[in-house]
């Protein structure tokens, strides 16, 4: 029974890696891209970006719209009207001669209307339209610098997992040339079956860490070909980034909490500024419900009997003044909500500008803290490496047992792995610090990871 558990384990070891040979060539077919290329797909077909920017177009001819209200008025109206009696289809003229009558009577009216005055209600509703602008325009940059973040994070996750995949490989290359010559000595008995257990164990969760790797390296091409705004997974080709070595920054990219207030201007700041100036200009069109409005007119008539067809035209001009007396309160609640609305637009911004800056001084934090520990956790691989290879030795000679050798390589393994995830947290905290600030771009992040 132990030697077929044995074979079957054996079998195992054979077709595994043959399994996830044929499953990685199936994944070559998909296609891959660079940082660069990835950038420049999205920016063009990202569903959010376009989306944004016909929110744009609609803000600016919402503007169109609101300055519309400064022009005169001009329409073109036709009406036909029977009455229950004949009417006079022509105004009197002269004393002593009266207008032909019908009870059918066609009429044609060219109008012009002209606004004279309306309490400034037309550009208090010209400043909101252009504050709806200004919004749509803060919300544009928003979006635009979130997916330049996102595909940014896309990638610098992508090595950070293509880093993690090439050293437990490593460590499965290790742990399989030990399986192979403990299961000769085995054989010959000359190992005992703890030993060979724990070498087991130690291959099987390698071999479980390598799967998991794996779903997370396809998991982010299936979101890189979302965020691109394409169908099909796209696999990331980091080849290009940085993570072997310690990354040289560029000291303008580096974190600096000095002045943040006067820094502070990212699409977050500019969209709750927007949406502030918008609420005042509501407040104030509110407001100026209470002020009478006056406009010119101008008609030309044109009317005609049914029975015979004989336009007659005619045409008029005046003032109307309409004053509001009473609705039943409906601008004083409208001023009331307005007003509302413009105390917590202003308590938004407050809160924007507070959390912008929490979040700024944390990332500054983040990316503090994980280049100092970086550089004393790559001193301990170094010195974590130098002691595994002693004791590689002296287990070859035969004066430690197997399963020291084994912890302390898993030691080795789980050091390696956290200095690498550090200095991609660095990488990250940069990323974050320069999306909050709004001046994250396409040449920043390559800086940044390449």
């Amino acid at each position: 029974m132990k030697h077929f558990k044995r074979a079957v384990w054996q079998l195992m070891m054979i077709i595994l890696p043959g399994i996830l040979g044929g499953s990685l060539l199936a994944q070559n077919n998909v296609r891959t891209m660079t940082l660069s290329q990835a950038l420049d797909v999205a920016l063009q077909k990202n569903p959010v970006l376009r989306a944004s920017d016909w929110q744009k177009v609609a803000a600016r001819k919402k503007v169109w719209e609101a300055r519309s209200g400064f022009l005169p008025r001009i329409n073109l109206v036709g009406t036909y009207t029977r009455y229950q009696e004949p009417m006079i289809i022509t105004p009197i003229h002269k004393v002593g001669q009266f207008p032909p009558l019908d009870d059918k009577i066609f009429t044609s009216q060219f109008q012009v209307q002209l606004p004279i005055f309306n309490g400034g209600r037309t550009l208090a509703a010209h400043k909101a339209a252009k504050a709806g602008l200004a919004e749509s325009g803060a919300q544009g940059e928003f979006v635009k610098v979130r997916v330049i973040q996102n595909m940014a994070n896309i990638f610098l996750q992508a090595k950070e997992v293509s880093d993690k995949r090439h050293l437990v490989a490593q460590r499965l290359r290790t742990l399989r040339q030990r399986h192979r010559e403990l299961s000769l000595l085995q054989r010959e008995g000359r190992v005992s079956e703890a030993d060979f257990a724990l070498m087991n164990a130690s291959l099987q969760s390698a071999l479980s860490d390598s799967l998991e790797l794996k779903s997370a390296w396809r998991q982010l091409s299936v979101r890189l070909g979302q965020v691109m705004g394409v169908k099909q997974p796209i696999v990331p080709d980091v080849s290009d980034l940085s993570g072997a070595q310690t990354p040289l920054m560029q000291m303008e990219l580096l974190p600096d909490t000095t002045n943040l207030a006067e820094r502070m201007q990212g699409p977050e700041i500019k969209k709750a500024k927007a949406q502030l100036m918008r609420a005042s200009a509501m407040k104030s069109l509110a407001k100026r419900s209470f002020l009478p409005e006056i406009s010119g007119f101008y008609v030309y008539n044109y009317n005609s009997s049914a029975n015979e067809w004989d336009p007659i035209g005619e045409w008029a001009v005046g003032v109307t003044m309409r004053f509001p007396l009473f609705d039943g309160g409906r601008r004083i609640a409208n001023v009331g909500a307005a007003s509302a609305s413009e105390k917590a637009a202003a308590a938004n911004l407050d809160n924007t500008l507070l959390e912008q800056k929490a979040s700024l001084e944390i990332a500054f934090m983040q990316w503090k803290t994980a280049r100092q520990r970086r550089q004393f956790l790559t001193l301990a691989v170094e010195s974590k490496q130098k002691y595994v290879e002693a004791n590689r030795k002296l287990y070859k000679e035969g004066r430690i047992p197997l399963s020291e050798l084994l912890t302390q390589e898993t030691e080795l393994l789980a050091l390696q792995i956290q200095e690498k995830e550090l200095r991609y947290a660095e990488q990250k905290a940069l990323l974050d610090y320069h999306a909050l600030l709004g001046n994250l771009n396409t040449e920043k992040v390559k800086k940044i990871l390449q």
